[in-house]
Order: C-alpha cells, then structure tokens, then sequence
C-alpha cells in the first residue's frame, strides 16, 4: 500500500506520512474486528497507546478486558490460541511466509 504511492527513488522512510496514514487504516480496521466483530470473543473494557519505534515506525499495544465466559483461565486455553511453531510450510504456505517474513527475528 505504500510502496504504490511512492515516486521513483523515494523509500518508505522518505514519507512518515504514508506511514501514518497506512497505519491509522490499519488500526481502525483491527479496532473494528476487535470491538464490533468481537473476533476474539466480547471485549467488556480496553485501552491502547501508539508509539513509534528508534526509526519512527508506529506499533500499537492493547490491553483487552474480556467478558467473563470468554476470559482465558488457564495455560491450556491460552495452548490453543498461542503457538510459537511455524506453521506447516506445504499446508499453509502462504502462513508459512508470512510468518517467516515478518515474525522472526534474528539473534540478539
């Protein structure tokens, strides 16, 4: 999305404001699932901030308050939401990529 609006030359550092830009849809769009779709069950209370990293790239935190039947109450309920595997590369391919592209992180 903002690489398309980019002139020749330009990189995505030479426009905070695309960057912002593209990152407030985002986030409006997550708000939405999250609090009218109810994707991971009925949000009962929730606060968010924005901040932005050492290079000035946006990343949101939330802390979500979920209603009493969709609160997680045990290590195995959090099992089979939270995995730390890759997913399998020949069945989800397109997951698969995703995850290596933008989920790892090299050593520290």
């Amino acid at each position: 999305e903002i690489r398309k609006e980019l002139y020749p030359g330009q990189t995505p550092q030479d426009r905070p404001d695309l960057i912002v830009r593209v990152f407030r849809e985002k986030l409006e769009e997550l708000k939405n699932k999250l609090f009218k779709k109810d994707i991971l069950g009925k949000v009962r209370a929730y606060v968010y901030v924005v901040e932005f990293q050492k290079r000035g790239l946006p990343h949101a935190h939330f802390l979500l308050i979920m209603e009493g039947r969709y609160k997680l109450t045990c290590p195995e309920q959090y099992d089979l939401l939270i995995s730390a595997e890759l997913p399998n590369k020949k069945k989800y391919p397109e997951l698969y990529k995703l995850v290596v592209k933008h989920m790892m992180h090299g050593p520290c």
